[in-house]
């Protein structure tokens, strides 16, 4: 996920959509892409950048779609400076440059001048991911991600409204969702019969809330009993993980047993010294920088069949077709491979 003072103009960008689309009075979708992806910590799917094919995450929680610094180096990308955003990763470290891809091609999408941010620093070690695509990308889609047989799938948006479970006729849980202006989205959820705002993040390997917020609605202190240090995160400043299992979380009746949840104070919050601090609710479409009160990522998700339908503000859920093979999160969170 980004967290940005000011939002970038992710501007320019021209999709041309092969296929056909899925006509609205006969209500069937229209599938633009089918990707399998490998799940590592990470949704990764292949993307083609300027003609090549490249390894790219998922990341729903992200202010923008945004490329390895060596991954761009390597396509030959020229770069911007941008000047007027302040722009920092989940470490706090700042975003400095822009760069601009001729072409981007899943399945059967294809953009022209996409604009994507450059990392500040190196994704993952290996090269296991070259970059994100975010949800100034994904929201113009229906995004539908199966993690029983690791397949996602882009559908048109023009379809009778409801009318996109295909792959199951048990019942389904339909959650309304705030879509913000940056494209996050926002969704109520329980934990422990308490009632939050999360934020649907599939760049995020694992689920976070705010060590302010524990403290302050469930009493949890670094010293609570189930509470386990993990490690410390190193950016631009450094703070302690600690990790904590809850007893349920619940979603429109679907319910998830002993979640854990990773506890940190929020790093961004540190590195942004101008302005007021803006709390940690998400509950305005105009709040598009507040911090939600609670992260949702991977380890819960991985278990779930996914649909969501941005311009619906939907989010369709079932059990995975398959049981999903959980895979183990590093030490500490970090940026490798966009998990935050």
């Amino acid at each position: 996920m980004i967290w940005s003072r000011v939002r970038a103009a992710f501007a320019g960008m021209l999709f041309a959509v092969l296929s056909a689309s899925a006509r609205a009075d006969d209500c069937k979708l229209g599938r633009i892409a089918s990707l399998d992806f490998t799940d590592n910590g990470a949704i990764v799917v292949p993307v083609s950048l300027e003609g090549t094919t490249m390894p790219m995450a998922i990341d729903t929680g992200a202010e923008g779609s945004a490329v390895d610094p060596v991954a761009a180096g390597n396509l030959h990308l020229i770069e911007h400076p941008i000047f007027q955003d302040m722009m920092y990763d989940a470490k706090g470290e700042q975003f400095t440059n822009m760069a601009v891809l001729h072409t981007l091609g899943m399945g059967d999408m294809h953009a022209n001048n996409v604009k994507m941010l450059v990392w500040p620093s190196r994704m993952s070690e290996n090269g296991a991911v070259a970059g994100v695509l975010g949800p100034d990308l994904l929201r113009q889609f229906d995004v539908d991600i199966d993690f029983g047989a690791h397949k996602l799938n882009l559908f048109s948006q023009d379809h009778c409204p409801g009318k996109v479970v295909y792959w199951t006729s048990a019942d389904v849980a339909v959650i309304p969702m705030h879509v913000l202006n940056t494209g996050h989205i926002v969704l109520p959820v329980t934990i422990d019969g308490h009632k939050l705002d999360a934020m649907l993040d599939t760049g995020s390997t694992h689920s976070f809330l705010s060590m302010e917020f524990a403290r302050n609605l469930f009493g949890l202190t670094p010293q609570s009993p189930d509470m386990t240090k993990i490690g410390t995160i190193s950016g631009a400043v450094q703070t302690e993980v600690y990790r904590h299992s809850f007893k349920s979380l619940g979603m429109e009746g679907l319910t998830i047993g002993n979640p854990a949840v990773y506890l940190h104070d929020n790093l961004v919050n540190y590195s942004l010294t101008q302005g007021p601090h803006t709390g940690s609710r998400l509950s305005d479409a105009n709040a598009a920088y507040a911090i939600p009160e609670l992260i949702l990522g991977l380890e819960q998700l991985r278990h779930l069949h996914l649909y969501i339908a941005y311009k619906e503000q939907a989010l369709y859920i079932t059990g995975a077709s398959a049981p999903a093979a959980a895979v183990p999160g590093p030490a500490a969170p970090a940026p490798a491979t966009a998990a935050h």
